[in-house]
């Protein structure tokens, strides 16, 4: 049976060591022929490719020492994209002969992005107004978009506990609550502390308050009330879906949407730079060998 492209692709991620002619050590590892096989593409230099497969080998091995691991679920919603995208169901995945290889090497790749990420979280990467100017120079745009974001806090509550002998309905029982949270705001009250000991949503880590959300992307019962708001202005209870909310507005900006993205580019290239010149340190802490001549 011959591997579908994808699957293919995926399963040259692996560089686990195979019984035949070892091409370099990694401190316990091996990079044998047939990984090397595996992960070359047909114009790769060969030498380039075993120092790639060098570079994951001691990525992995740091991911395991900082516990980088990725959960289930994000392993699972991978094994459903490659189903999809080869024409299979998930079970027929299951069938396939490769399949613990695949898992193998999306576990691998979900891995190494979360390293990525958990090292290059630790730095702050700015991005100068010379380098913007002269990345708009290279990238101009015919047109300006704009985009309205706001940032908000809020007070969400799903359920609360029936406290007297009066049956009341959970809608009558939390709207109650907001309103009574509402009244003590207006007098001078911390939403922020109302929030983080009220609040059921999780941002009530942060006092309630979100992080920049493009308005015309929110629910439609969310933009009708914010769109009346003042700034600090609370909005009436509301509920959205299965809960209530209480929120008021903390800022409002108009965003040019091509300049943001050549911001998130250059921040991106920051990133991969960074983290390029951290696998290199990398290497001064380990044992590497590469067997040349077998090349």
């Amino acid at each position: 049976m011959n591997k579908l492209p994808l699957l293919a692709l995926l399963i040259s991620l692996s560089v686990s060591a195979a019984p035949n002619s070892i091409i370099a050590i990694v401190n316990d590892h091996l990079i044998t022929q047939d990984a090397l096989l595996n992960a070359q593409g047909p114009a790769t230099n060969k030498l380039d490719v075993v120092n790639q497969q060098i570079d994951i080998l001691l990525q992995m091995d740091k991911a395991e020492q900082l516990g980088v691991k990725p959960k289930t679920i994000a392993v699972n919603n991978m094994l459903k994209r490659v189903a999809k995208q080869n024409s299979l169901t998930l079970e027929q995945l299951q069938q396939r002969p490769e399949f613990g290889d695949i898992v193998t090497s999306i576990q691998q790749k979900l891995s190494l992005n979360g390293l990525k990420e958990l090292v290059t979280s630790k730095v702050k990467l700015v991005v100068s107004p010379a380098e913007l100017d002269q990345a708009l120079a290279n990238n101009p745009s015919d047109t300006q978009t704009l985009e309205s974001q706001i940032r908000i806090a809020q007070i969400a509550i799903s359920s609360v506990e029936q406290t007297d002998s009066l049956l009341q309905s959970q809608d009558d029982l939390i709207k109650a609550v907001l309103l009574d949270l509402s009244a003590q705001i207006q007098q001078g009250a911390s939403f922020a502390a109302l929030a983080k000991l009220h609040s059921q949503d999780k941002s009530y880590k942060d006092g309630g308050e979100s992080g920049w959300l493009v308005q015309e992307r929110l629910p439609k019962d969310f933009i009708e009330v914010i769109k009346p708001l003042e700034l600090e202005e609370l909005s009436k209870p509301f509920k959205v879906g299965d809960g209530w909310r209480l929120i008021k507005v903390i800022e409002k900006r108009q965003i040019d949407t091509h300049l943001q993205s050549i911001k998130a580019a250059l921040i991106r290239q920051k990133k991969n730079l960074y983290f390029r010149n951290w696998t290199k340190k990398l290497r001064k802490d380990a044992y590497i060998e590469i067997f040349d001549h077998k090349l």
